[in-house]
This record gives structure tokens, sequence and C-alpha cells, in this order.
């Protein structure tokens, strides 16, 4: 049976309260009891014995004050059972069959009903010496009402006290539980959200107590999950473009190899071809697709074991002639900017083209959909601006600029992991592609926005300090 920790704090101390409670008053109502009773047999041993001293008459006005004093009812008879005088003339006393005690061992307990009312009663014998010398008998007659009266009036206090004490124990328990238990139920539904695959860190609270500790502890937990979550989306990311790439990439090599034969027959068939910029055009692409396919089919992806000088100015001026009809049909210039003098690195020259062609080609994209999507398209501000230039003594620096909105928020913080991508129409592979080129030139690629434009920015080393590499596989 499920205990909430809210009443595992609330009852034992409710508990031990009233348990407290209940022994406390218990035993101040027996102290008061005995108490109340001690008073009551000394007052009266004292009235006794005033009488018995007495000089004056015991008359009904002197009994009567007496009853004025002491709240008792006393009625006086002689040896005979004769009354005296009294305090209540209705009040006829059976015969005394025993010698009673005297005033110094008065004791109030025996309990008689007179009428309606109950009294505790008592004989005393009286001797007024100094008078006539004859023995007499005080019937002393205490009402027990009087008697609850008083003993309520002590105990009442104690009650109360003891009460107020509960009730402000249990106001006390239910908040300190309250406290507790709220943030532990916050914790629990926050790690149920984990559970349910939100990673997102709670607020924590502002108090610093071992909750706070705790609070902490899980936010690290499931930013920790997290990160593995998304370390193993890429990996599963990974292991499907590895098990794809070989199968897709055969497919489209035969394609591309068949198209590109067919177009060089027809080339060498019609001599006025070999004038046509755009068959021209047409044939180095598909030349360039299918390096591309033979490099996934040879399981290079970037990999490569060794390098060599390349001049990137001739690869930029390449793919320039190749990929300006591909802007100049979406509307967009595309902007040469590099450096005139030679930059040469060490590196593999496919991978190298590979990669400036897909930030090409990117730009580009962007830079048409953001067209598209305007309402004027085809927008004479539009365009792609490709510089090369130096870095500084040991490294060349590639930035591809483009006037495109850039990056949606959703992905700009993984937008270099494989199969990410916001295009309707996208891989996500080419800047995975990229990045991966790069990192095997020990260089670095990073993207910033200047003003309404997003700029891609290579930084590669001019002189590679290793020249070959390890190959890394995965057959």
């Amino acid at each position: 049976m499920r205990w909430p920790l809210r009443y595992q704090i609330l009852i034992p101390m409710v508990g031990i309260m009233v348990c407290a409670i209940i022994g406390v008053t218990s035993l101040h109502a027996w102290l008061a009891t005995n108490q109340i009773k001690m008073q009551i047999r000394d007052q009266f041993r004292q009235i006794a014995h005033t009488l018995n001293e007495a000089t004056f008459p015991l008359t009904a006005a002197v009994l009567n004050q007496t009853k004025g004093l002491s709240g008792a009812d006393f009625v006086l008879v002689d040896q005979d059972n004769k009354v005296l005088s009294s305090t209540r003339p209705d009040f006829i006393p059976a015969a005394v069959r025993q010698n009673p005690p005297g005033w110094n061992q008065l004791q109030i307990s025996d309990v008689m009903e007179t009428g309606d009312t109950h009294f505790f009663h008592a004989v005393v014998r009286i001797h007024q010496r100094a008078r006539t010398g004859e023995l007499r008998y005080l019937h002393i007659y205490y009402p027990v009402k009087a008697y609850r009266e008083a003993l309520s009036n002590a105990i009442y206090p104690s009650l109360v006290a003891g009460s107020i004490a509960l009730i402000v124990v249990a106001v006390l328990a239910t908040v300190i539980a309250g406290r507790v238990t709220r943030p532990l139920q916050r914790l629990d539904r926050k790690v149920a959200q984990i559970a349910r695959g939100d990673f997102q860190p709670m607020v924590l609270p502002v108090r610093n107590d071992e909750i706070r500790d705790l609070s902490i502890s899980i936010n690290q937990m499931a930013e920790l999950l997290g990160d593995y979550e998304d370390e193993v989306k890429r990996s599963e990311r990974l292991k499907t473009l590895g098990q794809l790439r070989g199968a897709i990439a055969h497919q489209l090599r035969n394609a591309v190899t068949g198209c590109r034969i067919a177009l060089d027959l027809y080339l060498r068939k019609c001599a006025d071809s070999e004038q046509d910029e755009t068959l021209q055009v047409a044939n180095r692409q598909l030349c360039m697709i299918e390096q591309y396919l033979q490099s996934f089919l040879e399981n290079k992806a970037g990999h490569f074991s060794s390098f060599e000088p390349v001049c990137l100015n001739e690869i930029v001026d390449k793919l320039m002639s190749l990929l300006e009809p591909t802007a100049r049909h979406a509307g967009i210039q595309l902007i040469n900017e590099s450096a005139g003098e030679p930059l040469t690195v060490q590196g593999d020259a496919e991978s190298l083209e590979q990669l400036m062609s897909n930030l090409i080609l990117n730009a580009i994209e962007a830079t048409q959909l953001s067209n598209t999507e305007s309402d004027s398209p085809g927008k004479s501000n539009s365009e792609v601006r490709l510089k090369l230039f130096p870095g500084g003594p040991e490294s060349v620096i590639l930035e591809v600029a483009d006037t495109g909105p850039g990056p949606e928020a959703a992905i700009v913080n993984k937008m270099f992991e494989p199969l990410v991508t916001a295009k309707k129409d996208g891989t996500g592979l080419g800047l995975f592609v990229a990045r991966e080129i790069v990192q095997n030139h020990g260089g670095q690629l990073h993207w910033e926005r200047r003003g309404q434009q997003t700029c891609f920015i290579v930084e590669l080393p001019v002189i590679q300090v290793e020249n070959t590499c390890v190959e890394i596989t995965d057959r």
C-alpha cells in the first residue's frame, strides 16, 4: 500500500503530540484530583478544629457563616442524634453508630445522595471543653458538583493548552511535509519527462539544501543523457549512411557513367558540339559526379592515404566555370574575389574540390530559396561571393558568402551532422562531408552571420605536418 511522504511526516508527529497531550493531561488530572481532595480535607479539618476550640455556641448563624466561607452545609447533633443547629433544616442525618474521628483525622470520601444532589459526607467529633464539655457530632456535606467544578477548573487550562499545541503541531507538520513533498513531486515529474526523452533542464529551487543538490544532479543527468542520445542518433545516421552509400553510389555511378558515355559519343559525332559551352559544362559535371561516386565506392568518403600539393586557385577557377551556369539559371551572381597569387596546400585534390563544390552549391540553393520566398524573385542583389586569400604565413582561408536568410534556428547547433537539413529536398550530407574533409586536412570550418549575409569560412594549413595519415575504413 502506498504511504505518501506527507503522511509519513504528519501522522507520526500528530500521533506523538496526541499521546503526549493525553499523558500530560491524565497526569495533571490525577495530581489535580488529589490536590483538590487534600485542599478540601485540610479546609474542613481547619473548620472542625476552629469549631471545636470555639468559645461561642455553635448556633445556626455561626454554621451559616462557616458555610459561606467553605461552600459546605453543616448539621450539629448531640449524642442522641438530636439536631442542635443546621444550615439545611431539611437534612436529617443518620444516627452515628461508630465513634467518629477527631478533627485531625477527618476524611472526605463517602458520597451520599440527598434529594437530587450528591454530597461528600463526613462526621467529626466536637468537644467544646471551654463551654459545656458535652460531646457533639458535626455532619459536613460538601457538594460533589462544586468538587467537579474545581477539578474541571484545574484540568481545563491544560486541555486547552494541549489542544492548541496539537493544532499548531498539525499545521507545522503539514507545512513541513508540503515543503518537502512538493519539490519531490516536481523532481518526479522531471524524471518522468526525462524518461519520455525531454532533456530540458528544470528550474532550480531558490532554497539551498539537499533538494537543490538533487535538482542539480538531475539536470546534469539530463544533459548527459541528451548528449548521449545525440551521439547515438549520430552513430545511427552514420551507420545508415554507410549501409546505403555503397548500394546507392553503385547504381548512381552506373547511370552517370552511361550518361557520360552517351554524351561523349554525341560530342564525337557532332563536330559543332565541341563549341557548345553548355554541353562541355554538362560533360565536366558528369565527370565530377562520377569521381565523387567512385570515391564513395572506394570507401574514401573524405579519408585518404596520401597528400600532394594542390593549387586551390585552379580548383576555384574550375568550379566557377562548372557552377556559374547553375547560379545564372537561378538568377544569382556568382562572384570570385580570390587573391591573384597561387595558394597551394598539401591535400587531396578531389576532396578539396568536393569541399568547395558543396559549400558553393549550398550557398546558391540558400539564396535561390530566399528569392523564391520573396516578392521579387531574381532580384539583382542576390549573389554568392567566393573569396580565397592567405590567412597568415601558415594558412589559407576560403570564404563562401551568400545573401540567403541563413540556417534555421532549429538546426543551427547540428547542421554539420549527417542527414540533418531544413531543405525540403535536401539530403543533409553536404555540410557533413565538407566538415569531414576539412578535419582530415587539419583545418577548421565554421560559419557566421555578417549583416544580411551568411558566410562559411574554411581555414586550411599551408604546410601539412604529416603528409600521411592512417586510412580509416568501415569495411
